[in-house]
């Protein structure tokens, strides 16, 4: 190239950058505010798109505006023709036909958590379809898959404005093989989900801790077992009492505690994430709860923290079907609980079993019978409220905003439309936000009413 030709070039640039701020040499070097919103648990069997409500459609219209929509899968998606046999025998096993992962595309969800108790409901068959699907229509995922590995690693969405990875874990796990394993050098590995194993302790004050040791010393007795010295036993502050772990503390309470290698594998998936994306998010499904349900265990609000300390921008728990606490650590928000999102039954498959212990007979036709029965642990209860976060990070991934939408899930509607989402009234709204703001004050977290929209203060 001519000296001429490279002036002219020059000069041509520094009019482009002067005019327009165009810069050849940094076109990447400055972000943009993102946006990311957030739905809780997903457990959709009818249709929604031709849905024309003005309350329903302004849902939909903030979902769609956000850069990403998260949401977490908590059905799966296949053919009814299919065939695919129901695995569990107790809890519902759920599903939806293919149309269900077209819905919530259309709804706006772009990405999703798969680490739940629902996602091996229909075993590997069904996990699979559920991939396929979703695949299909474009929406990435985390949580799940062929072994260990890949339901453990990251999964990405691509936005104009940088890419968002999610890594997804379950706690809440309520059959031996729905945890994925390992590839084996001599073996595949097991299909599943990304787990985060844990054990019950119960946690005793001094007084009650004593006397169930010395319970315990009378049955290993009477056992005919050795005692340990006395000595030995003042100084214990934990023994096994059964299959229980019993634990000395300063209150009496029912505590998790989580496999170290899971917390591990979870922890170094963040970092990866936080290497390969803009906005990392973790989410964790958990359905045990402390004070009947209405706050986080200890385990959580530690492994909340700790994504938060290997770099994640966002976490947010499901699982428990209601909205707990939100706390903003180190900048970055921490959603306990989002609730759901879609409560919707009528697609349940219902085992012999489950029927019969709701008194009904074993080979009762109707699903609706059984959600009849069913429902009633949920009159009144708190799991057909929620609010939907959107959430700004600016140009340098800093927390810019939180809005809240409340929403209401309609408890009293017709059976076929009962647990759809819409945003809610005013009293519904004042209701939802009394709950979060009190649920929220161990965390210190304050909310302000501005310009028609409930925020978190940052």
């Amino acid at each position: 190239m001519n000296r001429k030709k490279s002036l002219s070039i020059a000069v041509l640039t520094l009019v482009l950058a002067g005019v327009t701020g165009f810069n050849p040499l940094g076109i990447w070097a400055k972000e943009k505010d993102i946006t990311i919103a957030a739905v809780g648990d997903l457990l959709i069997t009818n249709k929604i798109s031709f849905y024309k409500e003005p309350q329903f459609l302004q849902l939909v219209d903030i979902l769609r505006r956000a850069d990403c929509t998260y949401g977490n899968c908590e059905t799966t998606f296949f053919n009814a023709g299919e065939g695919f046999p129901a695995y569990k025998t107790i809890d519902p096993n759920v599903y939806c036909e293919p149309w269900g992962a077209d819905e919530i595309k259309w709804l706006g969800i772009d990405l999703v958590s798969l680490a739940n108790n629902h996602i091996m409901d229909f075993d590997y068959d069904g996990l699979f379809s559920t991939l396929h699907h979703l695949d299909r229509v474009d929406i990435k995922y985390a949580g799940a898959g062929k072994d260990l590995d890949n339901a453990a690693k990251p999964g990405y969405f691509e936005t104009p404005a940088g890419p968002v990875a999610l890594v997804s874990c379950s706690s809440w796990i309520p059959e031996k093989n729905h945890r994925a394993s390992p590839t084996h050098p001599y073996m595949k590995g097991r299909p599943g989900l990304n787990p985060i194993n844990t054990e019950f302790v119960a946690q005793l004050d001094a007084e009650t801790f004593d006397k169930l040791l010395e319970l315990w010393k009378i049955i290993v007795v009477k056992m005919g077992d050795p005692l340990p010295p006395e000595d030995k036993l003042k100084e214990w502050k934990e023994f096994n009492f059964g299959e229980n772990k019993i634990r000395k503390g300063d209150k009496t309470e029912l505590m998790l505690e989580p496999d170290q290698k899971d917390l591990d594998r979870t922890l170094e998936m963040v970092k990866v994430a936080r290497r390969n994306a803009r906005i990392v998010i973790v989410s964790l499904h958990e359905h045990i709860g402390r004070e009947n349900q209405k706050y986080p265990t200890k385990f959580e609000e530690d492994f909340a923290r700790s994504c938060i300390d290997a770099g994640a921008d966002m976490f947010l728990g499901t699982g428990s079907h209601e909205i707990w606490g939100i706390e903003i650590y180190k900048g970055k928000p921490i959603f306990y609980s989002i609730g759901n999102l879609f409560f919707q039954a009528p697609q349940r498959i219902i085992s012999p079993e489950a029927y019969q212990r709701e008194g009904l007979p074993a080979d009762t036709k109707d699903p609706t019978l059984y959600e009849d029965k069913f429902a009633n642990y949920f009159v009144g209860s708190p799991i057909w409220e929620s609010v939907v976060p959107s959430v700004v990070f600016d140009s340098e991934n800093k927390l810019k905003s939180i809005s809240l939408y409340p929403i209401d899930l309609d408890e009293h509607a017709p059976y076929y439309r009962r647990g759809t989402p819409s945003l809610a009234d005013k009293d519904k709204t004042k209701t939802i936000m009394d709950r979060l703001i009190k649920i929220s004050g161990p965390y210190k977290t304050t909310f302000v009413f501005k310009e028609g929209v409930w925020q978190v203060v940052r």
